[in-house]
């Protein structure tokens, strides 16, 4: 395999981790205005907990 088909190969994989992870960090901090979004989050923790 070539160097840059193999360069581009890393390049892709890493910004897809990169955006995945930017988007989990998102999903995680971002402000909740809803009035029953602490009990859903509490039922997420739970769940990933027993997980």
């Amino acid at each position: 395999m070539r160097y840059s088909i193999m360069l581009q190969l890393v390049t892709g994989i890493a910004l897809i981790l990169v955006a995945s992870a930017a988007l989990f960090a998102w999903l995680q901090y971002r402000p909740s205005s809803e009035q029953g979004s602490n009990s859903e989050n509490k039922n997420v923790e739970t769940w990933i907990a027993n997980s």
